[in-house]
């Protein structure tokens, strides 16, 4: 039975790896640690010692505010029937207490903290996998869903506000349906690039301009902040794909420079594909000559996006009333429903990985 659940905790591993990896962060070789609290009278009163658990910490660099993002994170791999709301919420009580003591924790910053001078933040990050693919409810509702308290014979909600979080502190969430979606990124992203249409390292994802922020780092080493990737849609801009030719060993471009836009929406009516080349166009992509790639890797579609998106089309040309030209461009981006993609182990396997590991260290 422990070698069953220490394959299940493995695969939050593998594939919080694989995915985060393709969005440029980074993670700490060091894993599985705990640290000692700082704030025992508070966290523990009945203890004179306590320690706070360090699954894994990711970082990366937050390209608008060049300050390092520390992501001190708690992997979790679940049955459909074990997401619930008390182990979520105990979960991120865990988490607020360990952040609360990592800020000002001199063991978890010297372990962690490796890059002298420069800004950073630490933040909690829960990262629940769906191990059996069958969960497919919505998050928030189960957090939210009336549960049976200790002592009690009714139930109610859990009340997040009770959770105790610090001012300033920030918990991220990526749950089931974001890992999909993420996944489904990363799977297809990786099929483009097998066909000849994406490049393998020369992609950028967009940090436009603003007014009071403007990107740092060179482009093709900027991350997807966690921002980026639970929001509606995520851009991101390539070179041209340039490939031998096995049959003359001349380089030939396969693909020009362009744009990929993963959205993460339905697609079930108009107006959201009309906000969305609103923003295309805002950023100055309509503008240019690049080709425009929309890539629908919502979990549920809705009704017939692809109907909905050319209506959003000539709504926008007809709203904005743009000549021929204008239009052609609006016309030539091309929208495709991608195919949902989830990962899926053997625990068999992992759990053979794991005793190859064991005897090895």
């Amino acid at each position: 039975m422990a070698g069953e659940t220490s394959a299940i905790a493995k695969m939050a591993i593998y594939v919080s790896d694989e995915i985060l990896t393709w969005f440029r962060w980074e993670r700490f070789s060091l894993a599985d640690q705990n640290f000692d609290c700082v704030k025992t009278d508070k966290h523990a009163p009945q203890k004179s010692t306590h320690t706070h658990p360090v699954d894994v910490v990711f970082f990366y660099t937050d390209p608008y505010e060049n300050t390092i993002v520390y992501l001190n994170t708690d992997l979790k791999s679940y049955a459909q029937g074990s997401i619930d709301a008390t182990r979520i919420f105990s979960s991120l009580k865990s988490l607020s207490q360990t952040i609360e003591c990592a800020r000002v924790s001199e063991e978890w910053q010297d372990r962690y903290h490796q890059f002298g001078d420069l800004p950073y933040e630490i933040r909690a990050m829960l990262f629940v996998y769906n191990h059996d693919a069958e969960f497919d409810k919505n998050f928030l509702d189960v957090l939210t869903a009336p549960v049976k308290r200790r002592g009690t014979k009714t139930e109610s909600p859990l009340k997040l506000e009770t959770l105790p979080i610090a001012d300033g502190q920030v918990i991220h969430i990526i749950e089931p349906r974001t890992i999909s979606y993420l996944t489904t990124v990363v799977a297809d992203a990786q099929k483009l690039h097998a066909q000849g249409s994406f490049p393998e390292k020369n992609y950028e994802f967009l940090y436009p301009d603003l007014k009071l922020h403007k990107a740092h780092g060179l482009p093709y080493n900027r991350p997807a902040t966690i921002e980026l990737l639970t929001g509606p849609y995520l851009i991101i801009r390539h070179d041209k794909v340039v490939k031998l030719n096995e049959s003359t060993g001349k380089t030939e471009e396969r693909h020009p420079e362009g744009y990929v836009v993963y959205y993460n929406r339905p697609g079930g009516t108009t107006e959201e594909f009309t906000y969305l080349l609103d923003i295309l166009s805002g950023y100055q992509i309509l503008d240019s000559d690049n080709k425009i790639r929309i890539r629908v890797a919502h979990e549920k579609p809705e009704g017939d996006p692809r109907s909905n998106f050319n209506r959003a089309v000539n709504l926008y040309a007809h709203e904005w009333g743009f000549d021929t030209h204008k239009t052609n461009r609006l016309k030539n981006i091309e929208l495709e429903i991608i195919e949902k993609y989830r990962y899926s182990f053997s625990r068999t396997v992992i759990g053979w990985d794991e005793n190859d590991r064991r005897k090895n260290t």
